[in-house]
């Protein structure tokens, strides 16, 4: 492997989010790569201009103190497709709370970023065309294979994007992968419910918690494809937004009696919970909402069930999106994360192939984005979102002039 596709000169920069304050169970949820091979941080020469044209990017780096600067375009090299693999110009890049996160626990020299759109920079002999537009999402931060988002090019496995409707702009395409793959994987693999392809034949309810989340957003509009009868958490302003994505019932969580209104909306016979907030406190008040005679419950940190006061009968469990790229990983707290998970690749894959007619039909909404600046901005969009700022929105960055 070439030297200079996995080193950084980490001087220059032009922008930086300092983040602070960070828990140690985010840290351990957003460490991404602690199973991958390290890659030294070691500095190169810079490049001539001319060379550094063809053969360099800009990117948004990790320099292992918590922060993530800009590298100039004679600093970072341009990935390079293997075999499989496409080579993307990245148009429009989203932010996921992962991303700053694990800017705050990766070592220096790694590429930031997962959800990304762009357009074909290199089919590499695969069935996509020079030019074409894609979306998709990589595993931000690691390094075997490097892979990050926030750059003016990146490499991923051809499998892994999906061609972006004529109707979708990058902005919407952007949106989409991560926290669609995060509500898949719970909803269908994790949670065993009906899929859209097989809908319920009769409605079975079940509670999304933290709804106007990104993730939430998506597990509505999937779990109502599934037949599903679905009752959402999240604050009144957003209930319409809710509602207009498939919400049957939506629920103030400030409301001092939001669990009993939950076991209301269920009759008493709700089995089956996806928190997508996943604090204790959350997790603590959901088990409460399952039915007496057991349920399961989803998180997407890792919780346990004697920590959160779960009942007998009631199963909590975690799942993590990055097994979706089928690579063995050591995130020690998380279930479902034994050795490598070709299963949920293939998974994954599937639903890649089903998402393009759902965005071009509508059953599939994307979250709203709201425009944030460009590559230099992002750490500021990182500070806004780590202070709680970003709610039923995803922020999103134009990288491609």
């Amino acid at each position: 492997m070439r030297l200079k596709q996995l080193i950084f000169d980490l001087k220059p920069s032009c922008s930086f989010a300092k983040i602070s304050s960070i828990s140690k169970l985010d840290l351990q949820h957003c460490r991404a790569s602690l199973n991958f091979a390290q890659v030294p941080p070691t500095l190169f020469k810079q490049q001539s201009p001319v060379r550094a044209m063809a053969n360099t990017m800009k990117a948004l780096v990790t320099q292992g103190d918590k922060t993530a600067k800009v590298q100039e375009a004679t600093q970072v090299p341009k990935p390079q497709p293997g075999a499989g693999e496409i080579l993307i110009k990245v148009s429009v890049v989203a932010q996921n709370p992962t991303d700053w996160k694990s800017t705050a626990s990766a070592p220096a020299g790694r590429i930031v970023g997962c959800d990304f759109a762009g357009t074909i920079a290199d089919p590499n002999g695969t069935s996509f065309k020079q030019g074409q537009r894609v979306a998709g999402w990589v595993h931000g931060v690691s390094a075997d294979p490097p892979r990050g988002a926030f750059a003016e090019y990146l490499v991923t496995e051809s499998t892994l994007v999906f061609p972006v409707p004529d109707k979708i702009t990058d902005s919407e395409a952007a949106v989409v992968s991560l926290a669609f793959a995060t509500s898949v994987q719970a909803l269908f693999q994790r949670l065993g419910l009906p899929e859209p392809e097989s809908p319920a034949k009769e409605p079975i309810p079940v509670l999304i918690n933290g709804a106007t989340g990104s993730v939430g957003l998506y597990a509505i509009q999937l779990a109502k494809k599934a037949g599903l009868y679905v009752i959402a958490t999240g604050g009144k302003k957003n209930h319409e937004l809710l509602k207009s994505l498939g919400a049957d019932v939506t629920i103030d969580y400030r409301d001092a009696d939001w669990i009993d209104q939950v076991k209301k909306a269920a009759n008493d016979s709700l089995q089956y919970v996806f928190d997508t907030i996943s604090e204790v406190e959350t997790t603590k008040a959901v088990v409460k909402t399952v039915s007496e005679k057991g349920g399961h419950v989803m998180c997407i940190l890792p919780r346990k069930a004697d920590e959160v006061d779960a009942p007998e009968g009631v199963k909590v469990e975690s799942t993590l999106a990055y097994t979706v790229f089928g690579r063995k990983l050591t995130y020690g707290a998380f279930d479902n994360i034994d050795g490598a998970k070709p299963e949920d690749k293939k998974f994954w894959e599937k639903y890649l192939k089903l998402l393009p007619k759902w965005l071009e039909d509508g059953s599939i909404k994307p979250n709203p984005p709201k425009e944030f600046g460009g590559l230099e901005d992002i750490p500021k969009g990182f500070d806004l979102q780590a202070k709680g700022g970003v709610s039923a929105e995803k922020l999103v960055y134009k990288i491609a002039q």
